[in-house]
């Protein structure tokens, strides 16, 4: 029997990928991020033959190198097409590599040497290589901030409660740590009830998670963290949009988009809220649209390739999806003349090397932001209240044992009531208004086509929650006219003791998916002080006053609360204050897992005196501490509930 000749083989290319790539190496890789290495062999003589490779990796060239072995084996065929292109378009013709975290450090990387095997037999086969491995380059790169918001409604007869589910989450997560350029996604859930009446536009919510955001940058929260909304697309279809594009770093910029598990005819993974919420996340980066599928072409000058495509040819780029083996999602190669960037409107989207440098970018300018607002040289560290044992407020009745009715199966809780006076104390220490002004969060919405708008929030806040360019005097992004200069948008503040109302220019966030035709609407988020007596505050658009906001009384205080049966998914809290809300009075919850130390908004503009907290954004036995902050707008009473387990 004549034995076959040895299979022979050429090393004809390397690649390293993270998100997207060519073979030159432009796009920058990411300091952490799961790499992974694309060998291309060619197969020049001999039988067809599955082979295996591997790999030596090494940083320095004093290092004596890391073997890696390819996670996949690939069927060298002389007979087969032996065209480039068409390999780096198929994830399963290239020899790929898990590139070992630890060689994903800060500095260069090297592909030395590469080397073949019978997959079957183990027997090493001989290869030849056309030059030498390349060296890249890792660089150190912030992580991406998030909050992400599921927004619950109830709709029709009889009523049904729609909620994101868990995988729109997570795959939300996965999309982003696999697309973006980033290694780390520092994330957090959790599921609310939408504030507006269904069916609310993405404007509605947006306006709810500016407010909510206000409050817990005014709490020490991190500024650079972005936030978005998912609203499931059972009851109705939520158009998604950011209320904003902003030209300079600006986290505050807030975004929502719909979820659920319509395929588009491209998307088979079970949920399309991962790429839909990362093009409306790109917006609040500051990316448009590049104009070629129905969106608005914002940025078809910039964008450089055809047709919204990752690239203008088969040579060039080529997007890599590294997959995620807890969702079953294995790796992918997105060719870049098939697939399109994620900032359009076409099928079959990923993130284009140009997009992906932008965020990159406005990433590490985002970076440089602060943590809140440093504090006057002398003065605490946190400017939010700290909750003071005032008042001790028992719930009436022993507890209960474990059985009996639904909502008394819990402890009784307690609260502690914080005095107003220690927020205002704490606004004059941080220097940011004179002696006995507050500072607010003012968040509505303007129709500057209609010179039409609305207040929706209004509460109290610590200088935390402004702005950078709000605290140093500067002008924020956004439009402050429509498009024929003649629509300003201004806060007036009217004061009880008869002094000249104060107007406050401020800018409108235009909604980011408006079509040419389309109303031109945004948000408008701001702090602003509103002086000694304030009495109302006007919301002039165009020079006519379309809205005003009138505080009500004093804020109730918070007297007790008691657990209340809320379904598996989370538990509720029943809210008894010293009166009833009446007209211009909501309050707010907050919740801490750190004993105090940070607090996260769960809801703002309440008004029930019944609550539900989602149980999914705490791990099984952790300790939850409440805090219900009860406003008129102008000021506000804050009460601490004793810590639960959850």
């Amino acid at each position: 029997m004549t034995t076959p000749a040895p299979t022979h083989a050429t090393w004809e290319a390397t690649e390293v990928t993270q998100s997207v790539q060519d073979l030159q190496h432009r796009v920058a890789l990411i300091t952490g991020k799961v790499t992974v290495i694309r060998v291309y062999i060619r197969g020049t003589s001999g039988p067809a033959t599955g082979v295996r490779g591997t790999v030596t990796l090494v940083r320095s060239t004093t290092d004596p190198g890391v073997k890696v072995t390819s996670v996949n084996t690939i069927a060298l065929d002389p007979d087969a097409t032996q065209d480039l292109a068409a390999r780096r378009a198929d994830a399963n013709l290239s020899l790929n590599f898990l590139v070992p975290p630890s060689l994903t450090a800060e500095g260069p990387l090297s592909v030395s040497s590469v080397t073949l095997s019978d997959a079957l037999t183990g027997a090493a086969l001989p290869l030849a290589a056309t030059g030498t491995g390349p060296t890249v380059l890792f660089r150190t790169s912030p992580p991406l901030r998030i909050r992400v918001f599921g927004l619950r409604y109830t709709l029709g007869s009889p009523p049904v409660t729609f909620s994101p589910e868990d995988r729109d989450f997570t795959a939300l997560v996965s999309w982003l740590k696999r697309a973006y350029p980033v290694a780390e996604v520092i994330n957090s859930h959790t599921v609310i009830d939408a504030a507006a009446a269904p069916p609310f536009k993405c404007e509605d919510t947006n306006a709810q998670l500016a407010a909510i955001r206000a409050l817990d940058i005014s709490a020490g929260g991190d500024r650079r963290t972005h936030y978005l909304g998912q609203v499931a697309d059972g009851g109705f279809f939520l158009r998604g949009c950011s209320s904003g594009l902003p030209a300079s770093p600006d986290p505050s910029t807030v975004a929502s988009s719909p979820c659920g598990s319509a395929s588009f005819g491209w998307d088979f993974d079970g949920t399309y809220g991962d790429w839909y919420g990362s093009h409306e996340l790109g917006h609040t980066f500051g990316r448009r649209h590049p104009g070629f599928c129905g969106e608005s072409a914002d940025d078809r000058q910039n964008y450089p390739f055809q047709d919204g495509q990752l690239a203008d040819g088969p040579d060039t780029f080529v997007g890599f999806d590294v997959g995620d083996p807890a969702l079953n999602l294995p790796m992918k190669a997105r060719p870049g003349m098939q697939w399109h960037d994620v900032m359009t409107y076409c099928d079959r989207q990923w993130v284009s090397s140009y997009t992906y440098e932008g965020i990159r970018r406005r990433l590490v300018a985002e970076d440089s932001l602060v943590a809140g607002a440093p504090p006057p040289e002398g003065t605490p560290a946190a400017a939010a209240p700290t909750p003071a044992p005032l008042t001790v407020f028992p719930v009436a009745g022993p507890p209960e044992p474990a059985g009996g009715r639904p909502d008394e199966r819990f402890p009784n809780l307690s609260v502690t009531r914080v005095a107003p006076e220690a927020e205002e104390r704490a606004f004059r220490a941080a220097g940011a208004a004179p002696e006995g002004e507050q500072l607010v969060s003012v968040v509505g919405m303007v129709n500057l086509t209609q010179r039409e708008g609305g207040i929706r929030f209004v509460n109290p806040v610590t200088p935390l929650a402004a702005q950078p360019a709000q605290l140093v005097g500067a002008a924020p992004d956004g439009e402050t006219a429509g498009p024929d200069g003649g629509t300003p948008v201004v806060l007036r503040i009217l004061q009880a003791d008869g002094t000249a109302p104060r107007e406050i220019p401020v800018a409108v966030k235009p909604a980011s998916e408006l079509g040419p035709n389309d109303d031109r609407t945004g948000l408008v988020d701001t702090v602003v002080p509103v002086g000694p007596s304030p009495e109302a505050i006007e919301l002039v658009v165009g020079g006519q006053v379309v809205d005003t906001f009138r505080p009500g009384s004093a804020p109730p205080a918070l007297r007790a609360a008691r657990h209340a049966s809320a379904g598996d998914r989370a538990f509720g809290l029943a809210l008894d204050f010293d009166n009833g809300p009446e007209a211009g009075q909501t309050f707010a919850a907050q919740v801490s897992t750190d004993g105090g130390s940070t607090w996260q908004t769960i809801g703002v503009g309440l008004k029930e005196p019944l609550i539900q907290v989602d149980r999914s954004q705490f791990r099984p036995g952790q300790q939850v501490q409440l805090r219900i902050i009860t406003t008129n707008g102008f000021t506000s009473s804050a009460a601490d509930i004793q810590t639960i387990q959850v």
